[in-house]
């Protein structure tokens, strides 16, 4: 296997909170960006602001008396004229130097890296995320926008091969207009790498954002027109998944759909374009979740492991796909690991997330919450630990205790199901493989982990566990672009990983061009 390396590449620094002046900086990006609330969230065709007949407010989910924005939902109308318009733009945009739509990525990462306080505070108070992990997600979009510049240089370079008589050349073509269908728990990182992948690949892009977290979305449109996107190349649409999204999935003339999302969805949009009678294979690449477990053997450091736990389990309140939610322990360490696992939790200091101290703020909104707290009381007889939290934080915004269960049946909901919340399951098994086996039996394949000092297991683990991402002595959460690219199998994901070689080859189609150059005569000149 001969991949392209991307060498000239580098990862964008994380900042560093210790430091008074960034703390600083950053109390200005919070001070400034509340000045513009409630923020207007338009739908934009063409560079046009749409007017809308629903207004919905976003309100900050660690603070519901606070209003973030008011979002101006886009109609089915605003859907199919954003379509006809990509389609009527698209020869345009594949026939656009791939140079020059490099450039526009570039161009977008420098503007990210200069509103990195503002975004910070808009991402912390839209949805609720801690000022670390947003940091990390900051520098995450910025890696995607320079990561998929470099890809697209190497591969609009056509590979040519010759022999005697004859050349051929092997080179991509855009595939048409592209529907992403973001989610709002990586609210500009995940939308910025499927939305500058097709754009930087020539194929025109509808964004449509999740309805949780369409202020940030609205920023990042705003930040890649300002690079110099083409107003007809890329159009802003919030709104109802089940209204617009669903109508622009079965649209046809939509030839991709990148989503990233829950699995009942993802799955019913493969259905979908699947039944669709096109003069073209309707192509869905989805990422669809995990349920994702860490073991812990008798060889391994119980300290790293418990703070690779705790971390990939509660940061951001368990709400990533890849957040750790079964540990899978072997049964001479099980009490130990138990006990410093419980005091872990409890050293966890709850708030509002825009505070850096803080280790666990809300979970997104009402409907989540009502969630999770129905299964803390479905499984309330398996609950181990949770940290309590005061009466006056549950009330303020949506915030749920996070939980540590206990259960001795993988095969079990809390064995199996996705629970997206901060909650977390402890497991026996006998054996090394069997915590492989328990860990495999699940309809994902997304995210794992293992923590041992025994290379006859990790080498057991390297060939044997089912994810596509396994991290070894490490958390299982926070892949860097083009060191880890993201991405599973299974029932976790169709296509090719996030921030990694193959992703850009999503959006395009292959080419083969043969000629015959042993010339047979020539044309007479006219």
């Amino acid at each position: 296997m001969n991949f392209h390396n991307n060498s000239n590449f580098q990862n964008e620094t994380l900042r560093d909170f210790s430091r008074e002046e960034e703390r600083s900086i950053l109390n200005n990006g919070f001070a400034s960006i509340r000045k513009e609330f409630p923020v207007q969230v338009f739908p934009i065709i063409s560079g046009k602001t749409k007017k809308s007949s629903l207004i919905v407010p976003a309100l900050n989910p660690a603070n519901t008396s606070e209003k973030i924005a008011d979002i101006h939902y886009a109609s089915v109308t605003d859907a199919e004229e954003a379509v006809k318009d990509s389609v009527q733009f698209f020869e345009i945009w594949k026939n656009t130097k791939p140079e020059v739509r490099i450039g526009f990525l570039k161009k977008a990462a420098d503007i990210l890296r200069s509103k990195k306080a503002e975004l910070t505070a808009l991402i912390s108070l839209e949805v609720g995320k801690g000022v670390k992990d947003i940091d990390a997600e900051i520098a995450e979009a910025i890696d995607f926008c320079e990561f998929y510049a470099k890809e697209a240089e190497h591969i609009f370079q056509p590979r040519k091969r010759y022999l005697l008589g004859e050349e051929n050349i092997y080179t991509y073509i855009p595939r048409g207009v592209t529907l992403v269908v973001a989610p709002w728990n990586f609210p500009l990182a995940i939308l910025c790498g499927m939305t500058v992948a097709p754009l930087v690949a020539g194929n025109p892009v509808i964004m449509k954002p999740a309805e949780q977290s369409s202020a940030i979305a609205f920023k990042l449109f705003n930040i890649l027109i300002e690079a110099g996107i083409p107003s007809s190349a890329l159009h802003f649409l919030p709104g109802k998944g089940e209204e617009i999204g669903a109508y622009l999935v079965k649209h046809p003339e939509i030839h991709t759909i990148n989503f990233t999302g829950s699995r009942a969805v993802g799955l019913g949009m493969i259905r979908e374009a699947a039944s669709q009678n096109l003069k073209f294979v309707k192509k869905v690449i989805a990422e669809m979740g995990g349920k994702n477990a860490l073991i812990v053997d008798e060889d391994a450091d119980l300290d790293e492991a418990v703070i690779a736990s705790i971390q990939s389990a509660f940061g951001f309140q368990g709400q990533k796909c890849s957040a750790l939610s079964r540990i899978i322990l072997l049964e001479s360490k099980y009490d130990t690991f138990k006990n410093r696992f419980i005091d872990a939790l409890q050293s966890l200091k709850p708030g509002l997330p825009e505070d850096p101290s803080v280790k666990v703020g809300p979970v997104i909104d009402s409907e989540s919450k009502k969630r999770l707290d129905g299964i803390a009381s479905q499984f309330s007889s398996k609950i181990l630990s949770k940290l309590e939290m005061e009466d006056n934080q549950k009330h303020t915004g949506h915030f749920v205790e996070p939980i540590i269960f206990e259960s001795e049946d993988p095969i079990s909901p809390l064995g199996q199901t996705e629970f997206f919340g901060p909650y977390v399951a402890l497991f026996k098994a006998k054996n090394f493989e069997e915590a492989i086996k328990i860990a495999n039996n699940v309809d994902y394949a997304l995210t794992g982990g293992v923590f041992s000092r025994n290379p006859k297991n990790i080498q057991y683990a390297k060939e044997n566990f089912e994810v596509g991402n396994l991290y070894i002595n490490r958390g299982i959460t926070g892949a860097v672009v083009d060191r880890q690219p993201f991405g599973g199998y299974k029932l976790s994901g169709v296509g090719a990983k996030a921030g990694g070689p193959d992703y850009l080859k999503q959006f395009l189609e292959p080419i083969s061009i043969t000629e015959n150059t042993m010339r047979r005569g020539f044309i007479p000149e006219t």
